[in-house]
């Protein structure tokens, strides 16, 4: 059994390939076993009210029965493909599936002691069923999450956008794994919004003494003035494998990743795989 845990968000659906590989590929840098989970909401939060009398009530039954059928059939195919891409590995002996049917609020309390959370890229973008689950464990749990989208793994070429923030702390620190000699590291700043006391804090020689202790000569690139600011750092990132993001920050330091800059990072169809924190 390995020291860490990483967590796979799964759906029974074609979505769950690129999420499954990837936490394969992760494991092994981390230290971790898998566990891959299928999230079922209680059915009866999609039911809407049709009416009083045995007539609506049947109504009612009837759907929650499809709805329980269809949980039922995603589950064995999210499992069997959990299975499947654990087979032959090192991963295989140790690994675990869980299924789960509880509010997304509750069942994220999964990601209690696991290093990451692999999701895919819609369920980052706050589509589909592992959206509310997804968006709990990174805002209420404040588990990191990895979204793939491309990129080789481990990265070979690394943007960390930072602001001197503790969620971009936070996020660089779920990243350690990859700050490994031979990495290129690019850190990405912006002024934008920023009094004197946060241009102290933000810094990019902040972020590049730390990589250095990790063998790492890191290079600063002032993204682009004009636009929205999650475009122009996606821009940055294009040729990376990994973007290194902090999430949702709430202070006057954190302007620089507040807000739509998140959801415009989590939302990216393409571009660099995701690492984000909160």
């Amino acid at each position: 059994m390995n020291r860490e845990r990483i967590l796979v968000a799964l759906q029974g659906a074609e979505s769950d390939a690129g999420p499954l590989a990837a936490a394969v590929a992760l494991a092994p840098h981390f230290n971790a076993d898998l566990r891959g989970v299928f999230v079922e909401p209680d059915p009866a939060a999609y039911m809407l009210w049709t009416g009083p009398g045995a007539a609506g009530a049947s109504v009612v039954s009837g759907a929650l029965d499809a709805v329980r059928e269809e949980a039922d059939k995603a589950s064995e195919v999210a499992r069997d493909r959990f299975n499947a891409a654990l087979s032959g590995t090192d991963l295989e002996a140790a690994a675990s599936f869980k299924r789960i049917c509880d509010s997304p609020s509750d069942a994220a309390e999964q990601a209690r002691l696991v290093r990451l959370l692999v999701t895919c890229p819609m369920a980052a973008a706050g589509k589909g069923p592992l959206a509310d689950f997804s968006a709990a464990c990174l805002v209420d749990e404040s588990c990191p999450i990895y979204v793939p989208r491309g990129g080789a793994i481990p990265p070979k070429k690394i943007a960390v956008a930072w602001d001197g923030s503790k969620e971009a702390a936070r996020a660089a620190f779920a990243a350690d794994p990859f700050f490994q000699p031979g990495a290129e590291v690019t850190i990405l700043h912006s002024g934008r919004n920023l009094d004197y006391h946060d241009r102290a804090a933000s810094a990019p020689n902040r972020m590049r003494n730390w990589l250095k202790a990790r063998g790492i000569e890191a290079v600063s690139r002032e993204v682009s003035q004009k636009g929205p600011l999650g475009e122009a750092l996606l821009e940055a990132a294009d040729e990376s494998d990994l973007l290194v993001a902090g999430a949702y920050g709430q202070s006057r330091i954190t302007q620089f990743m507040f807000g739509g800059v998140t959801r415009t990072l989590l939302g990216a169809t393409d571009g660099p795989s995701l690492l984000i924190a909160h």
